[in-house]
């Protein structure tokens, strides 16, 4: 099958995408992991692909006032969110997350099923990125897809830039494509962006929950 931009990918399955997590693919207790990486209040919240916020239901329900400021590039996922949460204080911004500017003074940064797309090049500048925004002492809480070999993670990438290769697709375009990493290289991409304190929170067979503090 050929590759699907991303905004588009996403964009036709905004209906059936919180269903489809939290149903067939059984992954509330992932969520609840993921509420569980936050034990203090949190003011100030920057989510990065934040689709349609399966990540701050908890969240909301133990810091109602929190400021969010979400990052995604698809449009109707945005809209499910905003219809969500109409009351919250909530910026949502319908772009690239490696293309928008980051303010520098967040608590917490959070992602969740969203980086498992992008090269370690990419991943390395987006985490300078995300590194400058937190506060010091602030702490970026990554949810994602892993591998468990780095083989599996090369033999993704291999496939991927041959598939885009196949399609004529440029460099620096989004397209949908898996390519997770082992949880050793985001680690290890997380301390070259800077953060000293790397620590694996939750691992299953093929999601870890990583934080990185400042």
């Amino acid at each position: 099958m050929p590759l699907e931009r991303m905004n588009d990918f996403f964009n036709t399955r905004a209906d059936t995408y919180d269903s489809h997590m939290l149903d067939v693919l059984g992954l509330a207790e992932f969520y609840e992991a993921i509420d569980s990486c936050f034990g203090e209040p949190v003011k100030r919240l920057l989510d990065l692909g934040c689709g349609t916020g399966l990540e701050l239901d908890l969240l909301f329900k133990r810091f109602p006032n929190m400021e969010v400021t979400g990052i995604e590039l698809s449009a109707e996922m945005l809209k499910k969110l905003e219809d969500k949460y109409p009351e919250k204080n909530m910026r949502l911004i319908c772009g690239s997350y490696f293309n928008e500017d980051f303010d520098g003074s967040f608590d917490h940064v959070l992602s969740t099923y969203s980086l498992h797309h992008f090269s370690e090049n990419e991943k390395l500048g987006l985490y300078r990125k995300i590194h400058a925004a937190l506060q010091m002492g602030g702490r970026f809480v990554f949810g994602d897809y892993t591998v468990q070999t780095a083989e599996r993670q090369q033999e993704l990438l291999t496939e991927n830039k041959k598939k885009r290769r196949e399609q004529g697709i440029p460099d620096g375009e989004f397209y949908h494509f898996d390519t997770p990493f082992t949880p050793e290289t985001e680690m290890r991409l997380m301390t070259a962006a800077g953060f000293t304190d790397v620590e694996i929170i939750r691992q299953w067979e093929n999601t870890s929950i990583i934080i990185a503090k400042k």
